[in-house]
């Protein structure tokens, strides 16, 4: 008989309270905390310039030009019979949005227990030194 009851107290003893109800009493206090969060994380994505030369053949000697305006700027060179183009294209900034969810997080506010319990030891702890050095000079 005593070995049932045994079993049935170490039964007892090792079975608990499962997660789910746990969680279950933490929503019915907190419903926000099932509610998924939501990050907008902005990135800007910048392209990398591009160079490029082509020459042509042209007779005349003279002069260059540039052509320039906010993504693109172009230099035409002439020289001896050929007429030298250079393509720049600037690099162009493009901003983007990434949404992610994340996982709700559960700040706890530190509770005073904690220090109290923290307070309770070490006065546990000075007891028990204090009670181990009278019974040493008894």
């Amino acid at each position: 008989m005593t070995k049932y009851l045994s079993t049935l107290l170490v039964a007892a003893l090792l079975t608990g309270c499962s997660a789910t109800y746990h969680l279950n009493k933490a929503v019915k206090k907190d419903p926000s905390i099932l509610k998924p969060t939501t990050i907008t994380v902005w990135d800007t994505i910048i392209t990398p310039p591009v160079y490029l030369v082509d020459t042509v053949a042209v007779l005349d000697n003279g002069d260059s030009a540039v052509i320039e305006n906010d993504t693109v700027k172009i230099v035409i060179t002439k020289y001896q019979d050929k007429m030298i183009v250079k393509t720049l294209i600037k690099e162009v900034p493009y901003a983007v949005s990434v949404q992610a969810e994340c996982p709700p997080q559960l700040v706890q506010p530190e509770s005073k227990t904690g220090k109290v319990k923290d307070y309770l030891l070490l006065f546990l702890a000075a007891a028990l030194a204090v009670m181990m050095f009278l019974y040493r000079f008894k």
